[in-house]
């Protein structure tokens, strides 16, 4: 049943033309085209059947002109010159019908009701007006003259059987049109409107990506903004003792060496910054690869115990150089970062950072804890959103509260997830769930 329906639906289409190339008046004239063929083919042999040969001979002629402006609007895609032909032959047609058909005892007022129905159907908005005059006009015209003068009109049908088979069938084909031409309207809007909804929801789809990139672009100056700020107040301030104080030979090599190792490290976090922004941007997404976490977690060390050390904070990784996850080089080292980063800003003087690793099953839980200040209850439910606001470190260090949110959205993308437990005054422990590698499996087997 379905693959009939879907059969005739492609038959119908063809007739017709496709919505793409035809438009919308063009093809309404083109079905009404094909219904007024069906319909006169069958008026034919009935009027012959009736006796009514001068209306069989008019029926006959009517469906040959059909034929021609169908042809002309489908095939040589003459719509505007067809539609005119049309209106001009529909309207004589139907004055001689009334005049040959009985005037008004004949079906000749249904059919120009029919045809009004008609031409609002398949003519541009502008011109109904036009159609609703002329269709008020000459069956004015036609009764007024009928009525003054009844010998004009002589009637038509042998007999009273005949006037009745001739205006039922009339009636029931009339009403048979209608239908068909409220059905195929309906169904036009309700395409229109189907297409014009789905417009929308692309236009709205477009505009959420378009939210999500600004946001993305937003995200990343942000992030560089973070992560550099630290490493960059450091050098500013060795520079300063350099410049501002006297210092003795050990001394003075010493904040060299101290200023060339964060330089290099902090070229090293520009140059992975802008890379995983490239990356962001050009839409290129994650690129996952076996990644050692000790390594990982020492990389970033090299950079934050030089912040933990003026903080008087200590620092312990207890981190198993063995173990081997799946995960973005580089969104890795940015999640370890801002952790790192995050508990130290909240650790007072003299507190300390553990990070140790946790394996259950196929899922490798890196966690950082500290003995800080906590995070108050009041909070939690905003941590990993965008809602969450600046805060301040134990030392007055700014933060733009949006490292724990890059930190959840990276991790989602890696396969892993990020949760926390915290008690205020305390201290706080954040967990990074991370995808295990085949390589820590399989050193696991081998040293078992």
């Amino acid at each position: 049943m379905h693959k009939l329906a879907r059969q005739l639906a492609n038959i119908w289409e063809e007739l017709v033309g496709d919505p793409a190339s035809f438009s919308l008046e063009n093809r309404a004239f083109n079905s009404i085209s094909v219904v007024t063929m069906a319909l006169l083919t069958v008026l034919l042999p009935f009027n012959m059947w009736l006796g009514l040969t001068l209306v069989w001979v008019i029926v006959a002629t009517l469906l040959i002109l059909q034929v021609f402006f169908f042809y002309l609007s489908r095939y040589r895609r003459i719509y505007n010159a067809s539609m005119l032909a049309y209106v001009i032959v529909s309207y004589i047609t139907l004055t001689a019908t009334f005049y040959l058909n009985s005037g008004s005892h004949g079906p000749a007022l249904l059919l120009f009701f029919l045809t009004f129905n008609l031409l609002i159907a398949f003519s541009p908005r502008r011109r109904h007006w036009i159609w609703a005059f002329l269709h008020l006009l000459l069956p004015g015209i036609l009764l007024t003259k009928e009525y003054l003068d009844p010998s004009w009109i002589q009637d038509s049908y042998g007999t009273v059987e005949n006037r009745y088979v001739d205006i039922l069938s009339s009636y029931l084909i009339t009403l048979t049109c209608i239908y068909l031409i409220t059905n195929y309207l309906r169904n036009n809007y309700e395409r229109e409107k189907r297409n014009a909804e789905e417009r929308a929801n692309k236009i709205d789809i477009q505009n959420i990506n378009l939210e999500q990139l600004n946001q993305k672009k937003d995200k990343l100056f942000s992030i560089i903004a973070h992560d550099l700020q630290s490493p960059l107040n450091s050098i500013i301030t060795t520079l300063h003792l350099i410049a501002e104080y006297e210092l003795e030979a050990d001394e003075k090599k010493m904040l060299e060496d101290e200023l060339l190792t964060l330089t290099k490290n902090t070229s090293s976090l520009l140059t992975n910054l802008l890379t995983w922004s490239k990356l962001q941007m050009d839409g290129k997404g994650v690129r996952l690869s076996s990644e050692n976490v000790h390594d990982a977690v020492e990389r970033v060390l090299a950079i934050q115990r030089l912040l933990a050390d003026k903080k008087a904070v200590n620092i312990l990784s207890k981190v198993d150089p063995d173990v081997y996850i799946t995960a973005d080089h580089n969104m890795l080292d940015l999640v370890i970062r801002n952790l790192i980063n995050n508990a130290i800003k909240f650790t007072p003087s003299g507190g300390h950072i553990e990070i140790d690793l946790h394996i259950k099953e196929q899922c490798c839980h890196l966690t950082i804890t500290d003995n800080g200040i906590g995070i108050d209850p009041s909070h939690r439910a905003e941590i990993f959103s965008l809602k969450t606001q600046s805060t301040f470190g134990t030392n007055n260090e700014k933060g733009i509260g949006l490292g724990l949110v890059l930190c959840k959205e990276l991790l989602a993308l890696q396969d892993g997830e990020l949760w926390f437990e915290s008690t205020p005054g305390e201290g706080t422990t954040f967990y990074a769930s991370f995808p295990l590698s085949a390589i820590t499996v399989s050193e696991d087997t081998l040293s078992s």
